[in-house]
């Protein structure tokens, strides 16, 4: 799995321990990928999660901090997740800077159990 960086790795362990996440739910994994890359959503997850329910919180939809591309990033997070929440594909890489766009590629290859490997189709 890619990390962006370090503190990304260790908020990604920490929020699947806390969650005591079975390492085959890659499902919640890749949603905890995407909250702990972002440095906003990691700081308001306990908005965005439910540790003790172990379920997404679709109220945090009415959040003042999800704008742009923060708000695609959730929407990417609960429907990889499972939930019926809608991620338009053209719309979230349109709001999303290069960063993101990875956060947001790398998150959909781990939920797919798509090789991380790039391979050049020349």
């Amino acid at each position: 799995m890619h990390f962006h960086s370090k503190e990304h790795e260790i908020g990604f362990k920490q929020f699947c321990e806390r969650d005591k996440t079975n390492m085959k739910d890659v499902e919640r994994r890749s949603l905890f990928y995407i909250f702990s890359g972002s440095e906003l959503l990691h700081r308001n997850i306990e908005m965005l999660y439910h540790f003790e329910d172990h379920t997404i919180r679709l109220e945090a939809y009415n959040e003042a901090f999800l704008t742009g591309g923060t708000r695609s990033l959730v929407d990417l997070a609960f429907s990889l997740y499972g939930s019926d929440a809608e991620c338009e594909i053209r719309y979230l890489f349109n709001t999303l800077d290069d960063r993101n766009s990875v956060l947001a590629l790398q998150a959909i290859k781990y939920r797919f159990q798509i090789p991380v490997e790039i391979v050049d189709l020349k």
